[in-house]
């Protein structure tokens, strides 16, 4: 990797360090993009409906093609039919889609459902066949790397793409993100932003309030895990069986430790295993997570066969007034709360707030930390077989996604089904969308828009909120869920929240061991450790961990140090 891609991914990190400076205000020109910035903000159309969406080249740059063009795009299957319409490839938004963008210019579109808990696999199957899509899209930064690297992508002809995607361009420029198009000194990712990148405040925690109060508590969620094995008990004893409820643990970020770890951080040790794609098991942090896990499974609060159950199932065990929390992205739709209070209509649920100061248990080394997002959205390539009028076709498709009253609708939906404007003219989504034939998918389809912004924004974090917070409950959040940014973004500022490293260039190891560890050898070990009795926990630990290094870990972890080393990564801010 050259000098000129190092300089950029070193910059990341001061871009990083800027935007939290800014607070909300950095999405304005500076934040951006896991799972899940924005441009400044669009400011609510006048009259979005679906007919609005206008071509960006009014003045007729753009022609239509001659031939017709198939233009292939990639699209997040997350397999949660209860939160939006459970075709991702076919439904009313990816029909208006064609209709709108795709008829007038001679383009059939069609969307590639790519499976969210295993993207590399899914990628690679297409690769296989030659059947990439034309837009390849990911969140994460080293697997358009390993794409590059593996010849997945050609690269981009960055002047034709500012041609024809001038209003792209310019989010990107106004967001600090151009820097972060190279591999090898050739340009081959465009990207959208993400605003609030410091933190991760759209992922909420719900808890049985009610629950903490029957206990003979003050209703607020523990601040300490020794607290809440003390309510869990509680709990228990007035018949709330397995109220941690539990599932099968796999696939990229599954048991993240960063609640777990010392801080300030040891940066090798950052670097080599502190991102969340692959478990860091052999490391302090994991033990201690581990050892969190074994506790509650010997003490009764995890469903003793949650080896065997799903994300369905925990959604279900709280919906049935089951379980003491659920945790999701927060969206003005969200059925899983819906069905919760048709279920429970007498329940009072909490969310979980991060506090602005650091609390640490030392009894279990866990804490309130967390793991923010990163300053990009989506990040974007081009298929290696994509043909020359293919690429233009997706360039077409990024800046008309890109367009104001485009991107209005495909985020807000329809005037007077999928949303109404409150007195203040501003848009406020419909709750419940359950059955209709507009019904959004996942997160009101973010991942349609997700190419240009990871979240909807209007520049300022309190309409921000205001927008996602969840409609037509029993309960409102919205001062929750700004306290909990508010925690977050003191935390990160303090230096108890780090985003992780980035490598410049192709991890060959997590290519070649990446999905077997945490597919399979992880699971596996895991369910050992968290089943074991507790006097045998450390012994097993040191076992598992280091056959865990052997089947490929230690690979991973010696080739990031080198990486590390030859000055190829980010730095820990």
């Amino acid at each position: 990797m050259k000098k000129k891609l190092i300089s950029a991914l070193l910059a990341a990190s001061m871009v990083i360090g800027l935007t939290a400076c800014g607070g909300a205000g950095a999405a304005a020109p500076a934040e951006t993009g896991s799972e899940a910035a924005e441009e400044t903000a669009e400011e609510p159309a006048e009259e979005a409906t679906e007919e609005t969406a206008e071509a960006p080249a009014e003045a007729g740059a753009w022609e239509p093609f001659a031939d017709e063009v198939t233009l292939r795009i990639a699209v997040y299957d997350r397999g949660d039919n209860g939160n939006g319409c459970s075709d991702v490839e076919n439904n009313y938004w990816t029909n208006w889609v064609q209709e709108n963008f795709g008829d007038k210019y001679n383009i059939k579109v069609e969307y590639v459902g790519i499976t969210r808990s295993d993207v590399m696999t899914d990628y690679a199957m297409l690769a296989s066949t030659n059947t990439l899509p034309t837009l390849c899209m990911e969140y994460d930064y080293d697997k358009l790397a390993t794409w590059a690297s593996d010849g997945y992508l050609q690269p981009i002809d960055l002047e034709q793409f500012k041609a024809i995607a001038p209003t792209y361009w310019s989010n990107m420029e106004a967001n600090g993100l151009t820097d972060y198009t190279k591999f090898e000194d050739e340009d081959y990712i465009v990207m959208g932003m993400r605003p609030y990148g410091n933190t991760n405040y759209t992922y909420v925690t719900w808890y049985r309030m009610d629950w903490l109060k029957e206990a003979g508590l003050d209703g607020s969620y523990p601040a300490t895990n020794s607290e809440l094995l003390d309510a869990l008990a509680k709990m228990v004893e007035n018949g709330h069986e397995y109220p941690m409820s539990g599932s099968k643990v796999a696939g990229a970020g599954a048991d993240q430790n960063y609640w777990f770890r010392d801080y300030p951080q040891d940066e090798a040790t950052w670097c080599t295993t502190g991102d969340y794609q692959i478990p860091a098991l052999s490391t302090e942090a994991q033990k201690r997570l581990l050892k969190w896990n074994n506790e509650l499974y010997n003490d009764g609060y995890l469903n003793p066969e949650y080896y065997l159950r799903s994300t369905d199932d925990v959604n279900a065990d709280f919906i049935n007034g089951k379980a003491f929390e659920w945790s999701g992205y927060v969206s003005s739709t969200m059925d899983v709360l819906n069905s919760f209070y048709e279920a429970n209509p007498d329940a009072e649920l909490g969310v979980k707030v991060s506090s602005s100061e650091f609390i640490q248990d030392d009894t279990w080394g866990s804490s309130n930390a967390f793991r923010p997002n990163n300053i990009f959205g989506a990040m974007i390539g081009f298929a290696n077989n994509a043909t020359e009028d293919e690429v233009k076709a997706g360039e077409m498709y990024l800046e008309w996604m890109a367009q104001e009253d485009t991107l209005f609708t495909m985020t807000w939906g329809i005037e007077g089904v999928n949303f109404n404007y409150d007195e203040n003219g501003n848009p406020v989504a419909v709750g419940d969308q359950t059955g209709l034939p507009e019904q959004q998918g996942h997160n009101n389809n973010v991942d349609y828009w997700m190419v240009v912004t990871a979240s909807k924004s209007f520049g300022d974090i309190e309409s921000d909120i205001a927008a996602i917070n969840p409609q037509g409950l029993p309960q409102d959040f919205y001062d929750d869920i700004l306290a909990n940014y508010k925690g977050q973004l003191a935390l990160y500022e303090a230096g108890y929240a780090n985003v992780d490293c980035l490598f410049g260039g192709a991890l060959t190891s997590v290519t070649d061991y990446g999905t077997s560890l945490k597919e399979e050898v992880y699971p596996e070990y895991r369910d050992q450790l968290v089943m074991c009795a507790p006097e045998e926990f450390d012994a097993l630990y040191d076992e598992l961990s280091q056959k865990y290094l052997d089947a490929g870990y230690q690979e991973v972890i010696d080739e990031r140090q080198q990486m590390f080393d030859d000055g190829l990564t980010t730095k820990l801010k």
